[in-house]
């Protein structure tokens, strides 16, 4: 059923005429609903999730522009491109252990792989879709 949903709404989305903000908006609406039924919150541990995500994805966000910022204004060199990334990658890995940490304060340890697993699978079938966008 959520997949079928998210389908019709990745197809939909490059038919509007959106900016990137709101189709951003679009696709971060449906991995919530995705991530909720994934993981069948009960409305206590919904109340004390949400905030976390919400602060987990804030900072992954900021990570992501300034890797794009930085890719952008990055010169010829291998080398330094090769640290960047990684050091960048790093960056987002300590993210993802402290929030870890975070979610396991608020989820049992079954849901946060939940959680994670959801992530995860939700950026895959959005390439997956694109991707197969892309070959028609």
């Amino acid at each position: 059923m959520i997949w079928s949903f998210l389908i019709c709404m990745v197809i939909a989305l490059p038919l509007s005429a959106q900016d990137k903000s709101q189709r951003y908006e679009q696709i971060e609406s449906l991995k919530v609903a995705y991530i909720t039924q994934k993981l069948d919150l009960s409305t206590s541990e919904a109340e004390k999730f949400w905030p976390v995500y919400n602060n987990y994805q804030q900072e992954l966000r900021v990570i992501y522009k300034q890797r794009r910022e930085a890719r952008a204004k990055q010169k010829a060199d291998p080398n330094n491109k090769l640290d960047n990334e990684l050091d960048f990658e790093s960056r987002i890995l300590n993210i993802r252990k402290k929030y870890k940490d975070e979610f396991s304060k608020v989820l049992p340890p079954d849901k946060v792989l939940s959680y994670f697993n959801a992530e995860r699978e939700f950026r895959e079938q959005m390439i997956k879709e694109l991707k197969d966008r892309r070959d028609q």
